[in-house]
């Protein structure tokens, strides 16, 4: 056979050709003669296209198969659960996906697309074929392909509640019903299961189009009929009335049954859409270390919800699993970045930094003062209700400019915050020897004092002290969880009232020093290194009369 090897010609060596010496612009391979015998492809072109060939004909066999078809039910969440493990048990691949959100709006088939990718790269199957990616039909027909191969069944789409991916009028769009009208399509015909959540039922949804005529132009009105229409008949003679029957004695109706109350698992943020189900989903992937941004927002938003629903009552492995583990990485990591932070600048924002913040602020808004009032055991879920309802007593007379989450310092207590107030950097670098029952059971005031702002001066700083929700959440003893929201309503009061006491234009920055964990017994622990305890709550308002 011909060398298939055609030596290219270099423009540079256009001066030095030599006629039979190989030179680079010269074709060496043979012209093959006319009189020669075509041939068709070669053999390792044709075993390519054999092989290419049983593949197609093993994915057919493969699809058309004596496997049964699936199925496209709506289910509750506990349903969902349940089929989960029964499909696992009859071999599908289960992509399970909770917490859509708005970022799968529109494109709800790339999300799926990629959770089947996932679970079939966990089960060590083979990468995906050469496919268009607008062609659904073929790139499902490679997934189940490439299922089958690895021992599986199927494939089972488990998707959770839908109505947070919905758009214009709550419905959900044209691209997102077409994926889900083609899963449902595909379960009559394959091996494929589609499970969505039951209150999708009833989730708008945007069809096939229509011809935009039909929605401008006004209806055509209906031809008259060219038949003369029917004379009215005559009136009937007006009859005496007949006398009214005998009223019949009223049944006693028993009282409608009311429905049977939806499970809550006793906590009130389980109401809505199930979304712990979500917060869980969040904290369970969020591995390995996360910027900072990364891991305040995650706490912000996923772990003290899902903690303070499991604090009202929530009763579930997975949901107290996830929390239990990062409560465990958080406190092991901060534990031992905490030494560090003496002899390093990169640290979050403490506790002892509130009257530089304060400054910082004061400076970016005008402001002619600034004051910090520390808020003892604020913690920073706390922190958002008491700014509510601060926010919404004092109108117009002040403006709020910031909201901030600060980090406290080991070990969490007021006396240990209160000493890296007045010590600054150097208190992290060398602590004081604090006594141990002055540290960690000081007694905060009691009665009508703890209502009340005090002004104190630690080291050459002044601040400004509010121990109320100390005082409440010490005195609630198990019951921590139903105290909260009125400790943060008497706490906003008294914020209030002092909030009346600044001069105008006074930066006020109020902020938690530490928080409190809430044991399963319902009482406040405080002192550790848990994610509840160190990150507080802080606000800025700006005193003065707002336009």
């Amino acid at each position: 056979m011909a060398p298939l090897v055609r030596n290219c010609w270099d423009p540079c060596d256009a001066g030095n050709h030599e006629p039979g010496r190989g030179n680079a612009y010269e074709d060496n391979t043979a012209i093959p003669s006319v009189n020669a015998s075509k041939s068709g492809p070669t053999t390792i072109v044709r075993a390519y296209i054999d092989r290419t060939m049983q593949e197609t004909l093993l994915r057919h066999e493969a699809e058309t198969s004596a496997a049964p078809c699936g199925e496209a039910t709506f289910a509750t969440a506990a349903e969902r659960d349940l089929a989960c493990a029964r499909l696992e048990r009859a071999g599908m691949v289960v992509v399970e996906l909770e917490g859509i959100g708005p970022s799968a709006r529109g494109r709800l088939a790339e999300v799926v697309d990629e959770a089947i990718e996932r679970a079939l790269c966990a089960r060590s199957a083979a990468g995906p074929g050469i496919t268009s990616g607008s062609d659904r039909d073929a790139t499902l027909s490679d997934q189940l392909f490439r299922a089958r191969r690895t021992g599986a069944a199927g494939l089972a789409v488990v998707l959770g509640p839908l109505r947070a991916a919905a758009g214009f009028r709550s419905a959900l769009g044209p691209e997102d019903v077409a994926t889900l009208r083609f899963l449902a399509d595909a379960t009559r015909e394959r091996p494929i299961a589609l499970i969505l959540d039951r209150r999708d039922a009833t989730t708008g949804a945007f069809g096939d189009p229509v011809a935009l005529r039909s929605l401008l132009e006004p209806p055509a009105p209906e031809e008259a009929s060219a038949v003369a229409p029917a004379p009215e008949p005559a009136p009937a003679p007006a009859l005496a009335p007949a006398p009214a029957p005998a009223p019949a004695p009223a049944l006693a109706l028993a009282p409608a049954l009311a429905p049977p109350a939806r499970h809550t698992a006793g906590a009130v943020v389980v109401l809505k859409e199930e979304t712990w189900r979500a917060w869980t989903l969040q904290l369970t992937a969020a591995r390995g270390a996360q910027p900072l941004a990364v891991l305040e927002r995650l706490f912000a938003e996923s772990y003290m919800p899902l903690a303070n629903a499991i604090a009202q009552g929530l009763d579930d492995p997975r949901a107290r699993h996830a929390r239990d583990e990062f409560a465990t990485t958080f406190s092991k990591g901060y534990a031992d970045g905490f030494a560090t932070f003496a002899a390093s600048t990169r640290r979050p924002r403490m506790v002892l930094d509130a009257h530089d913040v304060a400054a910082r602020i004061g400076r970016l808004h005008g402001a002619r003062g600034t004051r910090v009032l520390l808020v003892d055991a604020m913690r920073w879920d706390v922190a958002r209700m008491v700014e509510e309802h601060v926010v919404a007593k004092l109108g117009s007379r002040a403006s709020l400019t910031d909201e901030l989450m600060l980090w406290s310092a080991l070990p969490t207590t007021t006396l240990r915050q209160l000493e890296t107030i007045a010590r600054g950097v150097e208190a992290l670098r060398a602590p004081s020897n604090l006594d141990e029952d002055a540290s960690g059971h000081q007694e905060p005031p009691r009665g009508r004092t703890a209502e009340y702002v005090r002004r104190m001066r630690v080291g050459p700083r002044e601040i400004h002290r509010l121990d109320l929700i100390e005082a409440r959440v010490q005195a609630a003893g198990g019951a921590v969880v139903a105290e909260l929201p009125g400790a943060a309503e008497a706490a906003a009061e008294a914020i209030t009232r002092h909030v009346e006491t600044c001069p105008p234009r006074t930066l006020l920055l109020i902020t938690g020093d530490h928080g409190f964990t809430i044991d399963r017994d319902g009482s406040a622990r405080q002192g550790g290194a848990s994610p509840e305890e160190v990150l507080v709550g802080a606000f800025a308002l700006l005193v003065g009369e707002t336009h």
